[in-house]
């Protein structure tokens, strides 16, 4: 699809956007390292003939400049802020919310700090490392997964982006996944492959991870999506999830790894609009 960017300054930050449709608002959250707003191009129209959807980038991703200070880069209280300010600006009222990744994790923070922002929270295999190390085998898989991280932000700081870009696929996504994008999501995923260099891989990086405590505090709709071909690591942690948000619901999309939205967006889009569609405002 086509992206004509737009601007919004949300607080102390000039934020990229699009915006489709009528309508009560969707936002659209994307994960951390080498993603924006552009990875909801399968989701932004069909979404659109619903809801008025509005997909941003945030702070440090493409388009937006990068900044001066980046130590707020993995921070969810700074970008739950930003997602905020970004509604206050547009004058949204209450959103549904759908993130996905590191994504999700801000969405969750989000949830917690600004329950009454919110008519529906959907979020897509949040990474919550501090909850991962719990689990059983949790520990040893985030271990494995940070070895290979650490592998990747020495070659994206050493300047061998597609070594490190493959690397960061291969735990996101599952070996071989890198050989499998197509040319114009690697573009994209270039734009932003600066930012693996800032991947969690010690367990003291995740001390914005919304605890158990806090999630029992959610009490927004929630809908908690996994991949049946994700790695183990996702299926762990949205699983302990569901298990603390009172009430929340499951969903598992078929043939998709990770990037389940990229992967199986048929099934995607019709799981996110059913659940939508129940939790109408005026439902």
């Amino acid at each position: 699809m086509h992206y004509d960017f737009k601007n919004i300054q949300a607080g102390d930050v000039s934020l990229a956007y699009v915006e489709r449709g009528q309508g009560a608002p969707l936002v659209l959250l994307h994960g951390s390292g080498p993603t924006d707003l552009r990875t909801w191009g399968q989701q932004i129209e069909p979404f659109a003939e619903h809801y008025r959807v509005i997909a941003y980038s945030q702070r440090y991703h493409y388009p937006n400049a990068w900044l001066d200070d980046d130590s707020s880069v993995l921070s969810t209280y700074v970008h739950a802020s930003d997602l905020a300010a970004l509604i206050a600006a547009l004058q949204l009222g209450r959103v549904h919310l759908n993130g996905f990744s590191y994504g999700a994790d801000i969405a969750l923070r989000f949830a917690l700090e600004h329950p009454d922002l919110l008519h529906t929270l959907v979020v897509g295999e949040p990474g919550l490392n501090s909850w991962l190390v719990t689990l059983p085998g949790g520990a040893i898989q985030f271990a494995e997964s940070a070895r290979t991280l650490q592998a990747a932000k020495t070659e994206v700081q050493n300047g061998n982006l597609a070594r490190g870009l493959q690397l960061f696929m291969d735990v996101v996504m599952g070996v071989s996944a890198f050989d499998q994008i197509p040319p114009a999501l690697y573009e994209r995923l270039l734009a932003n492959v600066r930012l693996i260099g800032y991947e969690q891989t010690e367990i003291s990086e995740s001390v914005t991870d919304i605890t158990r405590a806090e999630a029992t505090a959610i009490r927004t709709p929630t809908l908690i999506l996994t991949g049946d071909e994700s790695p183990e690591a996702f299926l762990l942690v949205s699983q302990e999830l569901a298990r603390w948000i009172p009430h929340a619901e499951q969903a598992q999309i078929t043939g998709a790894s990770h990037l389940l939205h990229v992967m199986n967006p048929t099934d995607y889009n019709a799981t996110v609009l059913r659940f939508l569609a129940r939790h109408a405002p005026d439902g």
